[in-house]
């Protein structure tokens, strides 16, 4: 049902406000969520402004590249085209909190009160109802779809996308159960599955996807590249125990696509483990992301197709994990050694002490009494594979465009899960599964942003700021003070602060009273 406006008279003075019928699922029943619009003043509601005393001191610095991102890459026109303007400030907003200072919902009104974003992008509605209201909203309808193609359109994408598929891990859950060895076959998949396009012309995140199911990304994104419905579409997926038949899929669909599989995928492993170290010369040293490598190509059959694939050897990694490596058998032949009394026998001491490096090691019993050694063979091929990474791919592409695009994907998939677990802790209490596709896209935002910001902070090359968290730093010193005229403190700002904010639009223009 659609809004219609209401006047009340209080004392003489007429008042508008917007009533919105809905129907709650739990109690079976219509319902009315009533907004405040203003005073009647010829027509128009007039709301009177309660921007805070004079002289508050307002968070600003740290707030300004998000709002350049915003701005800049036009964001909110994206959004207006399936969001109302007041659902559109409530979106970005609450994607800015995820990015910049995270905070329960129950407190989000108090953090935009403390912070001068209220006054650049006014509307946003905090309390419980309408937040709960803009997340199902954006589950129940298309809003990722078209933000994606408006978003598109009017930043002038071109048409060329890489599809990365990922795999979201409830990585915070399972940190606190296993420590910090996880193993992949015991990662908990979420709900969803996820897609986000990736203009790799204009080199900007483009748009985003959300499934019921894992298997049904990989399967609708063949489909779509396969079909040409995203023409020189290129897939970037996943690499789980799925990706062997689903490998083959791709294959035969005649689909470009890059992936870095498991080590231990055999059709891979036999070339990893065929490396000799005669193969490794001085002369053949490449670089990647500054740091010395060396690459090896190699081909491998499905059916009657070939796949082609790039073994990078990163030398400065292979060092530091073969003597990790080493440290740890040798750390569990301490212990298994020196352990005495133990109620079980030697075996049940060495699986419960070696853990995924029982395969390491030998019980020998050829003696007195039952020892264990190292079983040279294993430690020989574990050897071979350290400090190696492998993609397979199809299509015209380097190497390097390989491992980057590869890389991206995995930190993409980092950002989200990171976002994802942060923002559902958060709304612990929530029926989180009616607007899990809501905190998806939000968590989207917040990554699509960041990036944004991230890329033009990569182009600025300023020393003194190398990363994210160094830029907000730099920034977080500068407040405004309310008055008639808005101020900003400090007044004379430092050299490294005049040079990133000339690099993200400069200071906004501030309103005053």
């Amino acid at each position: 049902m659609k809004s219609f406006i209401r006047k009340k008279k209080i004392k003489g003075h007429e008042y508008l406000y917007e009533i919105t019928p809905y129907y709650d699922p739990d109690t079976g029943k219509w319902r009315q969520k009533t907004k405040y619009l203003g005073k009647n003043i010829d027509g128009e509601p007039v709301k009177k402004d309660r921007g805070g005393k004079i002289g508050q001191v307002f968070e600003f610095g740290e707030y300004i590249p998000a709002y350049w991102a915003v701005k800049t890459h036009k964001v909110i026109e994206a959004l207006l085209s399936s969001c109302s303007p007041d659902e559109t400030a409530t979106i970005i907003l609450l994607t800015i909190n995820r990015l910049i200072h995270p905070c329960p919902p129950s407190n989000l009104a108090t953090w935009l009160e403390s912070t001068y974003l209220s006054r650049l992008i006014p509307g946003a509605e905090f309390n419980e109802a309408d937040l709960l209201l803009v997340l199902q909203k954006i589950s129940d309808r298309p809003v990722a779809e078209v933000f994606s193609r408006m978003f598109a359109s009017i930043n002038d994408l071109s048409g060329r996308r890489v599809l990365f598929t990922l795999r979201l891990h409830d990585i915070a859950e399972l940190m606190k159960e296993k420590g910090s060895g996880l193993f992949s076959d015991e990662i908990l998949e979420r709900e969803l599955g996820v897609r986000i396009h990736y203009d790799p012309e204009k080199q900007i995140i483009a748009g985003f996807d959300a499934f019921q199911f894992q298997r049904a990304v990989i399967e609708d994104t063949i489909d779509q590249v396969a079909s040409r419905k995203i023409p020189d579409g290129i897939i970037v997926p996943h690499w789980d125990y799925l990706s062997p038949s689903l490998m083959l899929r791709i294959v035969n669909a005649g689909c470009s696509f890059i992936t870095r599989t498991d080590a231990s995928y055999g059709p891979v492993l036999k070339h990893v483990l065929a490396w000799g170290e005669q193969m490794d010369h001085p002369a053949n040293i490449r670089y990647y992301r500054g740091e010395a490598c060396y690459i090896r190509p190699f081909s491998i059959s499905y059916g009657k197709n070939q796949v082609h694939g790039y073994i990078l050897h990163d030398i400065r990694r292979e060092q530091a994990d073969r003597l990790a490596f080493h440290k740890n058998l040798q750390n569990i032949r301490d212990l298994v050694q020196e352990t005495k009394e133990y109620p079980g026998t030697i075996e049940e001491l060495l699986n419960e002490s070696a853990g995924s490096f029982r395969k390491y090691f030998i019980i020998d019993k050829t003696r007195g009494s039952p020892s264990i050694r190292t079983d040279q063979e294993e430690v020989h091929q574990a050897n071979k594979r350290l400090g190696r990474t492998c993609v397979l791919y199809r299509g015209e592409f380097s190497w390097e465009e390989c491992f980057t695009l590869a890389d991206m994907r995995g930190n993409l998939e980092q950002q989200m899960s990171s976002f994802i677990s942060q923002l559902e802790r958060d709304f612990k209490g929530y029926r989180i599964e009616r607007i899990r596709k809501g905190i998806f896209f939000i968590c989207f935002l917040a990554v699509l942003i960041k990036e944004l910001i991230v890329n033009r902070l990569s182009s600025a090359q300023i020393p003194e700021v190398p990363s994210f968290e160094a830029l907000l730093t730099e920034l977080r010193p500068i407040y405004v003070i309310k008055s008639y005229q808005p101020s900003i403190f400090p007044y004379r700002l430092s050299k490294t602060q005049k040079t990133v904010l000339s690099y993200f639009g400069g200071i906004p223009p501030l309103k005053g009273d």
